[in-house]
């Protein structure tokens, strides 16, 4: 690889639940105003990702949403990569699909992961609203719009009242963490296992000082990101998430948060492996597998474990995520039926860590994550999947981030025709020079 492109590091942090340190306010004028740490934790895609309704209410408790005020946010991650792999026209993982990477064995472009402008209304003391409109390059092509109101829900809950609280509404759901420590490139657990709604969910939940829980209904239909249940023409309820999280607070500012999720139904509870709802209606190419020889469904869950040490000068993280039984798609023969000697469950382990320094003074975290999966039996093209990101981000100011990794990949095992097409011996390496900007 190029070697102007090999910015490295160590690091390791996590989706605090606490207002992040460079938070950013102001008024524009009247009721209207901008806050980069509530952008900061709602609309970026690295870290944050589950907790938004109760950080929410947790800004709203502190004076950070004032009742009868709009709050405006817009952020944009992007980065030039520069990819080779061993093998032509496999690229592993990397958050995009197959298709975005080039059929050859080595790849450049720039590419824009999120542009994203959202809105955070309060009115009287009781209702929050959020709503986020974003353009991404790296979303299903023909299948998923590159522009989509991504996120819109409504929180009922007052934490000066009372802890409980209702959400309703698009949003993620909240299960697991499905954070990553380094400035763009998801985790396995992440990309495997990041449940994000299409059709509106009901989250029920409870927000104590060091602790939370939440219950969340879903449809059975497959959602945008990760949930389905085999019946998809269920209404609401068909599908459900549990969540559970403690935090403790030790001293000289150090903390360690704890929680336990449970998810009932995942894409993974059949063998036609399509990625969106179109795909699945519409058997076959372009964008869809051909449905297998013998179709094999059943439901398929999933629970999460994660745990997240923070303090002043770094901070520790590990999430495992596994499913409740093998998937059909890497434990059964596409083309017979046949069970596979050796099938395993799926699962996904992240470990991270992030150093927190001061380099020219600008604030400056150094990552390192790793994360493997286990996808079917031993000894299978389709067995094992391993990514590794060492990362650097310099914190220019609350308004821009300066970001580079380099990313280390091992197995090629794309969701759609897992396998048809894996080879568990591809590695690859990625470069990346990017840029995170908010207000």
């Amino acid at each position: 690889m190029k070697t102007e492109y090999l910015i490295a590091g160590a690091v390791f942090a996590a989706a605090a639940v606490s207002t992040p340190v460079r938070a950013q306010q102001g008024r524009i004028g009247g009721p209207v105003g901008i806050d980069t740490g509530l952008t900061e934790a709602l609309t970026d895609t690295q870290e944050h990702l589950t907790q938004d309704a109760s950080y929410l209410l947790r800004m709203r408790k502190d004076g950070r949403l004032p009742s009868n005020s709009l709050t405006v946010s817009g952020l944009f991650k992007a980065g030039y990569y520069y990819e080779q792999t061993d093998t032509a026209g496999k690229y592993p993982i990397l958050s995009r699909f197959p298709n975005q990477h080039g059929t050859g064995k080595d790849n450049s472009e720039f590419v824009i992961n999120v542009a994203a402008v959202s809105l955070t209304g309060t009115l009287t003391d009781w209702i929050t609203a959020y709503a986020q409109m974003e353009y991404s390059e790296i979303n299903f092509a023909r299948d998923q719009d590159e522009v989509q109101l991504r996120e819109y829900y409504a929180v009922l809950g007052n934490l000066d009242v009372f802890g409980g609280y209702l959400a309703y509404g698009r949003k993620t759901v909240d299960f697991g963490e499905q954070f990553g420590y380094n400035p763009f490139t998801h985790s396995i657990n992440q990309h495997f296992f990041w449940t994000l709604a299409d059709e509106p969910v009901l989250e029920l939940g409870y927000v104590g000082d060091t602790w939370r829980v939440s219950g969340t209904l879903a449809e059975g239909e497959r959602m945008l990101r990760v949930g389905m249940s085999t019946d998809r023409d269920g209404g609401l309820g068909t599908n459900f998430a549990l969540k559970a999280e403690k935090s403790f607070l030790l001293e000289g500012d150090r903390s360690l948060r704890v929680s336990a999720s449970y998810l009932d139904g995942t894409i993974y509870n059949n063998n036609f492996t399509a990625h969106t709802l179109a795909s699945i209606d519409r058997p076959g190419p372009p964008n869809a597998p051909l449905p297998p020889n013998v179709y094999i469904a059943y439901e398929n869950g999933a629970w999460d474990l994660g745990a997240e040490y923070l303090s002043p000068r770094f901070d520790l993280a590990v999430e495992y995520t596994r499913s409740t039984d093998i998937w059909p798609a890497t434990s059964f023969n596409t083309d017979t039926g046949e069970k596979y000697d050796g099938a395993r469950d799926l699962d996904a382990l992240s470990i991270m860590g992030r150093y927190k320094t001061e380099i020219a003074g600008f604030r400056t975290d150094f990552s390192a994550v790793w994360s493997q999966s286990i996808l079917g039996p031993e000894d299978t093209e389709f067995d094992d999947v391993y990514q590794h990101v060492l990362g650097a981000e310099i914190h220019i100011n609350p308004y821009l981030d300066l970001g580079a990794e380099i990313v280390f990949n091992e197995g090629f095992q794309p969701f759609v025709g897992i396998q048809d097409v894996s080879i568990s011996s591809v590695q690859s390496q990625v470069g990346i020079l990017g840029v995170t900007a908010r207000f």
